[in-house]
């Protein structure tokens, strides 16, 4: 799961088509809490979730848990104590470092 040397995405629109190739998939979502509208990238995979939550260009959430430490429903709200791994910052960033993890404990590059 981690990113393919050469193929880091230079703008956010690459980025965008480099989640959607791996497997993220893309929907609006609603922060009521915010009251704003967020791109959602997420995928699942054997038991982990990895989801990107951008609001804007500048400000955007990336992390990974494992999927019963998360509610599908609201993924704006994760325990911190249950994450495995997340970032905050610009989009570009957070979602190129999520591309770059090593697959999570148990998981290989293979399966």
């Amino acid at each position: 799961m981690g990113q393919d040397e050469g193929t880091v995405p230079k703008s956010v629109a690459e980025c965008m088509k480099l989640l959607r190739r791996k497997g993220f998939r893309q929907s609006l979502v609603r922060d009521e809490v915010a009251r704003t509208d967020a791109v959602m990238f997420n995928r699942v995979w054997r038991g982990v979730r990895e989801t990107v939550l951008a609001y804007s260009e500048s400000e955007a959430l990336a992390y990974r848990v494992r999927t019963d430490d998360a509610d599908a429903a609201d993924p704006f709200t994760v325990d911190p104590d249950q994450r495995m791994w997340h970032h905050g910052g610009e989009f570009l960033d957070v979602a190129r470092q999520l591309l770059a993890l090593p697959p999570p404990p148990g998981h290989s590059v293979f399966g």
